[in-house]
């Protein structure tokens, strides 16, 4: 007989489950993990996010449905289970390899997944183990957590990988992103936990997916939204690089960068944040120039996103002095001297007049301390009075105001001499009109001491900023083309640095491109900071022999009020957190480095209004204010719809015919039935709803409804009295129509209707 009964048990149908209940068990898991899965494509590379989100909701589905048939056999379908996540995870593990061997370095997938080093590039093989590994992965814990076994803490570890991700990266989760992922994972701790499975059924609720819930959902979600964006964040970043840690972006993380410290890898090409506007230290000098360009470090290679340095002791290694002095402006002028001399004379120049001028530069301020000496190119360093000197400097112009580079250095108060390479000295390079072949040419010929100088000098400046790695062909192309009826570096030179100006370039803080690469930035979006436009030159003037590198510093530009001079005949200057900047610096054949500014000028433009950033700031204040207030008139109308509707038909009412508006209002009078109760009510007769009216309203206009009755089945055409009545009788029991009376309400309009 036990057996009899299990046979029978077992024979028993099991309960189906309809599309719609699967549908409304799957929704919000499913909205959670795409939430999840673009989120972090789109960190990952940007392009692909919509279509990796796409392909993920569905597998995720299908998958879904799978574990549900997998889960009615524990042991089968377990095993069944274990087989595929380790086939799928080792087929991830496969892509990583195959990914990491044509990189020929098995570091690289954690390189571009972490963003160590800026990369946003496409790489189909990470991004596909990405999709299929930890897809897999999220889509197990999302099923297990929300179909098996609730836990709103399991199915949290899915939001908690983006975050990680875009902590990891150095980057702001977008704010939209943010909200629809926790939006998300709120309707699953509420929708999901009515639909428990391991509640018993008759423990569960059911929710209705109706209008008013995906109205409320939508709603929701666009109100939080508006309301995140509107908390803005306190941020004090560079306006030119939106980045706080222009420089030691790597070394201190997020938040908190000073200026003070110099870091091996360049700033990031797009940053965030608002600027803080606020002044870092003063420039003083009697050279005659308008600017300067103040330089922290240069970069000598291009990793494909952010420039990094060599490792190359001899940087360090030695500093200049009068025993081993820098080999300059003056030293090249004075060999360049002798060549012309015996040559009788190169282009235009048949002999040398002058030299470099030599200016006086002060750096100062009350609290800014930097571990760099923020200055020209040209500052001079080697001659006798270098041990009274408070800094020292490096090979590639680097200026260190302790020896060690620790940041222990004083606050800056810092007076030096400097090379001031003024107009005059660049209108003698057009005028040398040299080549690097004809430079090469003229120096080997000649033979001398000077000669074999200067080739040293122009050769050593070759072999280490003509690195081209990571350019494409299409980039050396263009600058091909744009220097091609150029002959001398100065003007390959200049056509190159005035080429982003002359073709409708713009400087865009706020701008994120859709492909963060070079190339786009070049070719499709031409919408940059001046990292963008520097990294740009820097690229073509090596793609067309021009020894050049990327450098980062300061733009000074903007004149300082209210100072107490301390150099005769001087000026001064403001330099503020957002007056960083990057620039380029291009060896000149018989010249040497020349610095050049490829960003178009709107940057100073910018700068030059103080309240620029404030004035951008309230415009985003008032803009998501605009859109608070937009979600709020949306949300007020869906609240009041029937009251508008019934606003737009009292207005309309008395320009109708009275046959016309009897219909009218009494099909009116049925969508607020309807409206107010979720049911169709256009099949009642007259009869049948005014019963309905009077149980469950205690109130019904039968004037209206008996004249509709006679106008629509009897041909009567209604005086403009018997609309009157009709019409008051329709206004006396519209606040009870709209609107379902509370039970006590109920009872006394039924006991004053009797």
């Amino acid at each position: 007989m036990p057996k009899n009964n299990k046979t029978k048990k077992a024979r028993q149908p099991a309960v189906r489950i309809t599309m719609a209940e699967r549908l409304s068990n799957y929704l919000c898991p499913l909205l959670l993990g795409g939430a999840v899965c673009f989120s972090v494509v789109y960190t990952l590379y940007r392009p692909a996010a919509p279509l990796c989100t796409a392909g993920f909701l569905a597998a995720a589905f299908l998958l879904f449905m799978l574990f549900d048939k997998l889960k009615k056999r524990p042991v089968a379908g377990g095993l069944i289970y274990t087989v595929m996540f380790f086939i799928i995870e080792m087929g991830a593990g496969s892509l990583l390899v195959t990914g990491a061997y044509n990189s020929s370095s098995f570091t690289a997938p954690v390189t571009w997944f972490y963003g160590d080093e800026g990369n946003y590039s496409s790489q189909p093989f990470y991004l596909g183990a990405i999709m299929l590994g930890g897809g897999f992965f999220m889509i197990s814990i999302l099923y297990y957590f929300t179909q098996i076994r609730y836990r709103s803490l399991g199915a949290m570890l899915c939001i908690l990988f983006p975050f990680v991700i875009y902590a990891k990266r150095a980057e702001e989760m977008p704010e939209i992103v943010v909200t629809l992922i926790v939006t998300m994972f709120i309707a699953v701790m509420v929708h999901n936990r009515r639909l428990d499975p391991s509640m018993p059924s008759a423990a569960r609720g059911r929710l209705r997916l109706d209008l008013s819930y995906i109205i409320s959902i939508a709603l929701f979600v666009t109100f939080t939204g508006a309301a995140t964006m509107m908390i803005e964040k306190p941020r004090y970043t560079s306006e030119l690089e939106k980045n706080a840690n222009f420089f030691n972006y790597y070394s201190t993380g997020i938040g908190g960068g000073n200026y003070e410290q110099l870091g091996e890898d360049s700033s990031q090409r797009y940053g965030m944040g608002a600027p803080s506007n606020e002044p870092l230290f003063y420039f003083e000098t009697d050279g005659v120039n308008s600017e300067y360009y103040l330089r922290g470090t240069s970069f000598d290679y291009f990793n494909g996103d952010i420039w990094k340095r060599l490792d190359n002791t001899d940087d360090f290694s030695y500093v200049y002095s009068s025993v081993m002095p820098e080999y300059s402006y003056d030293d090249i002028m004075n060999d360049m001297k002798v060549i012309i001399d015996t040559n009788g004379g190169i282009g235009e120049i048949t002999e040398v007049k002058g030299q470099v001028p030599v200016k006086h530069g002060r750096l100062y301020d009350d609290t800014f301390a930097p571990a760099y000496l923020p200055s020209p190119y040209g500052i001079i360093t080697d001659y006798d009075r270098l041990a009274e000197l408070p800094y020292k400097k490096y090979p590639q112009g680097i200026v260190l105001r302790s020896p060690n580079g620790s940041g222990n250095a004083k606050v800056l108060n810092d007076s030096f001499q400097f090379m001031d390479p003024s107009g005059d000295f660049y209108e003698y390079a057009y005028a040398l009109g040299l080549s690097g072949e004809d430079y090469v040419d003229l120096l080997l010929k000649n033979g001398s001491e000077n000669a074999l100088r200067l080739y040293e000098d122009y050769s050593s400046a070759q072999s280490r900023f003509l690195d081209l790695r990571n350019t494409s062909d299409r980039v050396e192309e263009l600058a091909q083309k744009i220097v091609k009826d150029a002959h001398s570096d100065i003007e390959k030179a200049r056509l190159l640095e005035s080429y982003f100006e002359k073709t409708g370039y713009k400087y865009d803080m706020d701008y994120v491109p859709q492909d963060k690469s070079i190339d786009y930035f070049i070719f499709e979006g031409k919408t940059g900071v001046c990292s963008s436009y520097a990294t740009a030159m820097t690229l073509m003037a090596r793609s067309v022999g021009l020894p050049a590198r990327y450098v980062e510093g300061f733009a000074c530009f903007e004149p300082a009020v209210n100072t107490s001079p301390s150099i005769n005949n001087s000026k001064s200057f403001v330099v503020r957190d957002s007056h960083a900047h990057a620039f380029v610096e291009v060896y000149i054949s018989g010249v040497g480095w020349l610095t050049f500014d490829p960003t178009v000028p709107d940057y100073k433009n910018q700068q030059q209004n103080n309240g620029g950033g404030n004035a951008a700031m309230l415009l985003r204040i008032l803009s998501r204010l605009l859109l608070v207030i937009i979600v709020g008139f949306v949300i007020v109308f869906v609240l009041m719809l029937d009251r508008f509707a019934e606003l737009w038909l009292r207005l309309r009412l008395p320009f109708m015919q009275p046959d016309k508006r009897v219909l009218k209002l009494y099909r009116h009078l049925i969508w607020l039935i309807n409206y107010s109760t979720r049911k169709d009510f256009s099949a009642y007769t007259a009869a049948m709803l005014s019963e309905y009216l009077h149980t469950t309203r205690g109130c019904s206009p039968d004037k209206l409804i008996a004249l509709f009755e006679r106008v629509c089945f009897g041909g009567y055409t209604p005086t403009s009295e018997d609309w009157q009545k009709a019409y008051s009788d329709y206004r006396r029991c519209y606040r009870y129509l709209r609107k379902i009376p509370r039970p006590s309400k109920l009872q006394k309009l039924t006991a004053a209707d009797a």
